[in-house]
């Protein structure tokens, strides 16, 4: 019968062989059971058993073919949110808002709606600039406040750069509900993302607050990764899918203008 010392070497062998696992697919593009049945000197069945459960957590994935395996979603994600994270300590979130701002002021005159500025933050977007829209019923800016990101246009688009079990995973508890019409649950949200990659740009219909409607376009620094997100946001009466779509290439040409200053 083995002791408790006896489990804690098994299992921080365990722990060992799957760090050295990760490791060894980190340098490839894909590897076989067997590769890894020889880079780690165990038996084949004990290698399928440790890729089964990196796989059943989404560490590792199996290409189409079914017998690879390569780095899989979320360490992918966590290799999307460091370099996210590395810009964010490069630029600072007051140079972004520096240069971000008369982007914003042009965006709001050419759409003569409120114009924002939203990053994410764990599970939430925060408002980091705003500047109001010339109307006289507008959207007032949010600067400072901080909503669930599937909630928002701005945090949406975000959401959609990264891989699908990041998102999964962080809102594995459920998504809490601040109108009627806030996406209900994961399968929901997985759809919106897939529809906002699909269409170049998010949209919130009344999902953070009744009869306000936005959309949302992510903003990429030199080296590709989604850094924040520009934002329209309007009273739902001036802001349907047709003007939605006729706002998104002034929100890409914004998005593009300030990635090329950061």
């Amino acid at each position: 019968m083995s002791n408790a010392m006896d489990d804690d070497v098994y299992g921080a062998s365990s722990v060992a062989n799957a760090l050295r696992t990760l490791v060894y697919l980190g340098g490839r593009d894909t590897v076989r059971v067997t590769d890894v049945s020889e880079h780690l000197g165990v038996a084949r069945s004990t290698a399928h058993r440790l890729l089964s459960t990196l796989r059943g957590h989404g560490f590792v994935e199996q290409v189409p073919d079914g017998r690879q395996y390569r780095l899989g979603p979320v360490l992918l994600g966590l290799a999307h949110g460091r370099a996210a994270v590395e810009s964010r300590r490069r630029i600072g979130t007051r140079e972004l808002v520096r240069i971000a701002h008369p982007h914003l002021e042009r965006l709001r005159d050419a759409a003569a709606e409120t114009s924002n500025l939203l990053q994410l933050d764990g599970p939430d977007a925060v408002f980091l600039d705003g500047v109001e829209g010339p109307h006289p019923l507008r959207v007032a800016p949010r600067t400072g406040d901080r909503l669930p990101a599937y909630t928002t246009a701005g945090g949406k688009a975000q959401l959609a750069e990264l891989p699908w079990e990041t998102v999964r995973m962080t809102y594995a508890q459920g998504l809490e509900q601040l109108t009627p019409t806030t996406v209900r649950d994961l399968a929901a949200l997985e759809q919106d993302l897939a529809a906002c990659r699909g269409r170049g740009y998010a949209l919130n219909i009344d999902e953070s607050v009744t009869d306000v409607h936005g959309i949302g376009v992510g903003v990429r620094d030199r080296d590709g990764v989604c850094v924040a997100a520009v934002t329209i946001s309007a009273p739902s009466t001036r802001l349907g899918a047709t003007r939605a779509a006729d706002l998104a290439p002034l929100l890409h040409t914004t998005a593009e203008a300030i990635g090329a200053e950061l």
